[in-house]
This record gives structure tokens, C-alpha cells and sequence, in this order.
């Protein structure tokens, strides 16, 4: 199957409304291109003895599934689509050079097509901004027929530019830009790497370093682990600092075969990170001259300023623990990226230690040999004066969590998406199945899981998918059990007033409204944020319900109801085994409420594009474990960041026994109106 007919059947399958003309426009070929390439592929599935794609006379493509089958496997294999979903171009220019720097293999045209799902035209503007990009790391972006389009020039100042772009474009933090581009390389090695160094080091890096620090290390890991190359690529050399002998001995650890310059370089990325705090007091002794000029600075601020520093020997290491990475950033021509600056204080004397920093800096700049850039110099001036206050007003920083279910990946990731929109005060790392938490469950803070784990972690024993009134209960006892959030006075305080002027019929649900309205109340959530999403109805189509009047054994009652979704080919017959290898699983939790079911899987088990159909039983149909079912709702998702309003929905009329009651009543029609109502 080549790229040309793997993107015409891409499009008609997610799109099956697709005429010629679409195609045409869409793909920028002719129709005698797109009737070529068709009629070839057919003669391929003809040797293969599979049906062949045909038109009606409606004009609409007819696609055999085991055609949609073969394509779903490529499709996994390749895992483009779903990362050019509101890309823009600037985004696509560097997708296109990460995918370069990543990928040391064969890329063509087809290829940036594929990823970026636009058409050629588009890429080849891409292509022009990716190459304006590149010169201006003195890269050519080159092609030729054997070698397809790579990057050529120092190796050097394409590592430069691979960490430029991770600290410029946040899409290279999202997991699927991640997962995609450096596919030899696990999230959870690189978490544990990070935690590793921490331990290690005494120290732990701010979040917005740990973000930074699991893109930049893994594309570098990945490109070192296929780029064979020995050139001497860094000028000067790191090998003498504790983070080289440290990284040297975590690496030797794993399986990874990188070669120095790339361990060299790796030490690099941890030598610029932004520490948030140090938990020793013992300082490098690689580190005596830049002590020594940072003491020289404190004490010229005090003769200018007449302002004496409390305990001066704490406050220098602070300095020293932001100065460092600093000092080596601009060494080496790394650009200090987004860094959140909530953490400093910004007022009207900001203007004035900015100008008497230029002259507390000289001094280093000599050292350095070079000068201080404007935005470091603003950030030293903030990180200076925000430590000039009392170190007990820093916040503290984000605990950090992991997410593990046994439901499998989809509603792993798709609860991570949830909680992190939930509780932007914790940061959210990775999702895991049980046995892999066990194995590096040393490098979070906090757990939130669908099953009890036995660890020593704090931990939150979750639903997989909650309501929005759970998600609001849960938010309250995880900021309460944590102390980051002083609500209970607050509440307590209110229902005082209140009761001094009204008689309460319920002390507990005034609590819990009370409760939900403040949750609400916190500008710092994104809890409304879900409301733009599209709802149920969007997936759940009229004719994908099913009532059935006749008893049924559980496994019949999945494939009935997995069976509208199978007719629009939004699903193969590998979903449905899946779904049932699933529930006979005696840890399986796929369940709603009391009465309702919720097969689903992930797009390597046979989900082809978007949608959720439904069985209703007005007698419960015994399905393992006990459980009286009565809704069967399989749910096939391919793209999770856009789910999480209908999840909720779902949950909703899961746990709402008055409207489950009417729909055991209703016909098709009818139950479709009851849920259009309450979504």
C-alpha cells in the first residue's frame, strides 16, 4: 500500500460522505491520479483475493473492512494522525524539523503529508519556513532521492535547535507528539532518569524544567540511539561536572548504547534546567569561582542599596542555584524559553534592580565571556528580588502524580486528561498499568488509581470515569487530604453566618453545595472548560441504539451492541474480542453506575474513528462478577483530549436510576430524545 492510496482511504473513512471533487481538493490530485491509484490498489487486493473498493451510484466510495483492517495496522505502525488536530504553521515547521532530527531514516514527502494531514501545496510552504527555521541555526534542509530530506550541518547546532524548539513550541510536551517521535525511548525511563539526577543531585528542578527536561532528553536519547555518528560536537567540554559522572552511572543502568557526545549533551540539558530547590548545603567545588563573584555581587548590593541580607550565605546558594544553569545556558547558546515567573514577585522596583543588575552582572559576563541576554537578565532581576523576600512565602512546589488503571491505555490517558484539567495545582507525569507503577513508583509523590495498590505513596482510589459532581468531590477531598487548599474554614465560617439567620433542613448537603460553589469560585481550575467539548450526541447517532426485548448471555449482548459501530466501519471485529477478552478479566472496572456497561479499547484494538452506540435491556443481562446490566455502551475513541465532556455525560445518565428506568421503557426514538434531553 503506497502513501497515495494509504491517504485517499485515510480520508474517505474518517470522512465516507467524501465525493470525487472532495478528494480532489483535499488532496490536491486530479481525478485521473485518484482513479489511477485506486484501480492499482485494487489490482493488488485482487492477487490478495480481497473485495475491492467500489463507487455507487450515488457517487460514494464503497470500502471493504478487511481493507479498513489492512489500513488500521499501517496506521498503527505509523501513528500520524491525531498530532495535526489546531497545528499552526509555525507548529508544522517545527514538527517537521523535530521529525529530522528524531528520525535518521528515510523521509520523503509523503511522509510530512501523512503527519501534518495536509496537502501538498501546504507542506511545501511548510517546507520553507521549516528551511528559513533551520538557517538560522546555519542548517540546510536537503533531499535527495536515496536519503529523502535530512539536516545538514554542525551536529552541534542541531541539538541547539532541537532545544530551542522544545522550549518555544508547548506541542512537543504533549504525550502523543512525544510517544510518535521517539519511539525507542519510554516515557517512564525518562521520568525515572529525571528522579534518578534529583536523588543523586539533592535537589529537585522546577516543574517547568521536568516538562522541558522529558521532551529534550528523549528526542536527544532517541536521535543518539540511531545517529552513529563520533564527530566532536560540543567546543567545550562538561565530562568534569557531578551531573556527567551522575548521568554516566544512571545511563549505564538501562539499555540505551549512547556514545559520549550525546551523554555529554544530555548532561547539558540538566546542567540548564532552573532548579527549584536544593536540599543540601554543600556546593560543587567545580562551582568556587562563580561563589566567589556571586559574593562579590551580594556585596555590592548591600553598599549600593543599604539594604543588609538576612542570613547572606543562604540567600548566595539560592542565587548560585539559579546562576548556574543560567551560566550555562548562555555558554552555550541555549535559549532560556517560557520559564513561569507566578513564582517572583513583580512590582514597581522591578524597573530599578533591572538596571542595577546590568552593573552587579558585569563581573560574571567577564568570566562567562559573554553577555547576559535581555530575558535572563529580566528573570536574574526577579529571581534576586523575589529572594530578598522571606524564603517562607515561596510556594511550595507541584507534588508530583501518576496515574494507573487497569482498564488499559485509553482511560488511563483519558483520566490523566481529566485530573490534570481537575487539579492544575499537581502535576500530572505519566499513566501506568499496575505492574509498571511497581517498578517505578519511587520517582512520584502521589497516586491516583482505579484499584488499591499496596505502596507507601499517598493515594486516591478513583472511579475511571466521574460524573462532574464527582470530579467536584474529588477535587475537595484531594486539596483538603493535602493541605494546598484551606476550604474547610472557609465553609465552616459560612455555614456559621448562615446559621444565624436561616434554619438549615440538611447541615450535609448545605456543606457539599457550599463546598462545590467555592470549588467553582477558584479561577485557578478548568473545570468549566469541558462545556466547549462536543457532547454525547455528537458520537451517539439515532440509529447506533439498540433495545432488545429477548434474554441474552453477556458476550451476545456486547456484540449486538457493538454492531452499529461495526456497520459504519468506526470499528473492526478486533474491538469486539478485545472488549470481551476484557470483561472476563476479574480486575475489569468498565463499569457505570449499577447498570451499565462501557466496552471500549484503543486504536490498536481495532478503533477506527469516533463514536459510541448503545444497547438497552429492560431485563439486566448477568455479566461477570455479578453484575445486573441493563445499558451497554460501547465507546470507541480515537483522539482522547476531546472526550471528556461526553465521558462525563456518560456518567451522568449512569448514575440518574430515574432516567435509566424510562430508557428500559422507550423504543429507539424515544430513548435518543430522553438522552438529547439530559446532555
Amino acid at each position: 500500500m503506497n502513501e497515495r492510496i494509504r491517504k485517499i482511504l485515510s480520508l474517505l473513512i474518517r470522512n465516507p460522505e467524501l465525493k470525487m471533487n472532495d478528494l480532489t481538493t483535499k488532496l490536491s490530485l486530479t481525478k485521473r491520479q485518484i482513479n489511477y491509484a485506486i484501480n492499482t490498489f485494487n489490482s493488488e487486493l485482487e492477487l490478495k483475493k480481497i473485495p475491492k473498493i467500489k463507487r455507487n451510484h450515488s457517487g460514494d466510495f464503497e470500502i471493504p473492512l478487511e481493507v479498513i483492517q489492512m489500513l488500521t495496522v499501517e496506521e498503527n505502525k505509523q501513528n500520524f494522525y491525531s498530532i495535526a488536530d489546531g497545528l499552526s504553521e509555525s507548529d508544522r515547521a517545527a514538527l517537521i524539523l523535530m521529525l529530522l532530527v528524531t528520525d535518521t531514516g528515510y523521509v520523503g514527502l509523503d511522509h510530512f503529508i501523512d503527519l501534518l494531514d495536509v496537502s501538498k501545496s501546504t507542506i511545501i510552504e511548510d517546507l520553507k519556513k521549516s528551511e528559513w527555521l533551520a538557517s538560522k541555526y546555519e542548517l540546510e534542509l536537503v533531499y535527495d532521492r536515496i536519503n529523502g530530506y535530512s539536516l545538514k550541518g554542525s551536529e552541534h547546532r542541531l541539538l541547539q535547535l532541537m532545544s530551542d524548539m522544545v522550549h518555544q513550541h508547548p506541542i512537543f510536551q504533549e504525550d502523543k507528539v512525544r510517544d510518535f517521535l521517539a519511539t525507542n525511548v519510554s516515557e517512564e525511563e525518562i521520568i525515572h532518569l529525571i528522579h534518578g539526577m534529583e536523588q543523586m543531585l539533592h535537589l529537585s528542578y522546577s516543574d517547568e524544567s521536568v516538562d522541558y527536561l522529558q521532551s529534550a532528553a528523549r528526542f536527544l536519547i532517541s536521535r543518539g540511539l540511531r545517529e552513529k555518528s563520533n564527530s566532536d560536537f560540543l567546543q567545550e567540554r562538561v565530562s568534569q561536572t557531578p551531573e556527567f559522572k551522575l548521568l554516566q552511572i544512571l545511563v549505564s543502568e538501562t539499555s540505551w548504547q549512547l556514545n559520549q557526545k550525546y551523554l555529554e549533551w544530555l548532561t547539558l540539558l540538566f546542567l540548564t534546567s532552573n532548579i527549584f530547590e536544593k536540599k543540601t548545603t554543600q556546593d560543587f567545588d567545580s562551582d568556587l569561582q562563580l561563589r566567589r563573584l556571586i559574593h562579590q555581587m551580594v556585596e555590592i548590593f548591600q553598599n549600593q542599596t543599604l539594604i543588609v541580607i538576612e542570613d547572606r550565605e543562604s540567600f548566595e546558594r539560592r542565587i548560585l542555584n539559579h546562576l548556574r544553569p543560567a551560566c550555562f545556558r548562555i555558554r552555550y547558546n541555549l535559549s532560556l524559553g517560557v520559564y513561569s515567573l507566578e513564582n517572583l514577585i513583580q512590582d514597581s522596583n522591578h524597573g530599578i534592580l533591572v538596571e542595577l543588575m546590568k552593573e552587579l552582572i558585569t563581573p560574571i559576563e567577564k568570566w562567562l565571556g559573554k553577555a547576559f541576554p535581555e530575558d535572563e537578565l529580566n528573570l536574574l532581576s526577579y529571581y534576586f528580588g523575589f529572594q530578598l523576600t522571606s524564603h517562607s512565602k515561596h510556594q511550595k512546589q507541584k507534588p508530583r502524580a501518576v496515574v494507573v488503571c487497569t482498564n488499559g491505555v485509553m482511560v488511563s490517558k483519558l483520566m490523566r486528561e481529566s485530573l490534570k484539567q481537575l487539579f492544575p495545582e499537581i502535576h500530572f507525569l505519566a499513566s501506568f498499568s499496575v505492574r509498571d507503577f511497581y517498578h517505578f513508583e519511587e520517582d512520584y509523590d502521589l497516586v491516583f488509581t482505579t484499584t488499591p495498590l499496596k505502596t507507601n505513596l499517598v493515594q486516591f482510589i478513583i472511579d475511571p470515569i466521574m460524573s462532574y459532581k464527582e470530579q467536584i468531590s474529588l477535587r475537595y477531598r484531594v486539596l483538603s487530604d493535602l493541605g494546598i487548599d484551606q476550604m474547610d474554614q472557609a465553609v465552616d465560617e459560612l455555614i456559621g453566618i448562615i446559621q444565624k439567620h436561616a434554619k438549615i433542613s440538611s447541615l450535609r448537603n448545605l456543606k457539599e453545595e457550599l463546598q462545590y460553589f467555592l470549588l467553582q469560585a477558584n479561577n485557578n481550575t478548568s473545570l468549566e472548560n469541558h462545556k466547549v467539548l462536543p457532547a454525547l450526541t455528537h458520537y451517539l447517532k439515532p440509529n447506533f441504539i439498540t433495545v432488545i426485548n429477548q434474554p441474552v448471555i453477556w458476550q451476545d449482548a456486547v456484540k449486538i451492541a457493538c454492531q452499529p459501530l461495526l456497520e459504519s466501519r468506526i470499528i473492526d471485529e478486533r474491538f469486539y474480542e478485545d472488549c470481551i477478552r476484557q470483561i472476563k478479566d476479574v480486575n475489569y472496572s468498565g463499569y457505570l453506575g449499577s447498570q451499565t456497561c462501557i466496552p471500549h479499547t484503543t486504536t490498536d484494538h481495532g478503533v477506527l474513528r469516533d463514536g459510541v452506540s448503545l444497547l438497552i435491556s429492560p431485563e439486566p443481562i448477568e455479566f461477570p462478577g455479578g453484575h445486573q446490566v441493563s445499558l451497554v455502551m460501547p465507546l470507541a475513541f480515537y483522539d482522547l483530549t476531546r472526550h471528556l465532556r461526553a465521558i462525563n455525560q456518560i456518567a451522568a445518565i449512569s448514575e440518574n436510576d430515574e432516567l435509566i428506568q424510562n430508557l428500559k421503557q422507550s423504543d429507539e426514538v424515544t430513548s435518543y430524545q430522553l438522552i438529547r434531553q439530559h446532555t
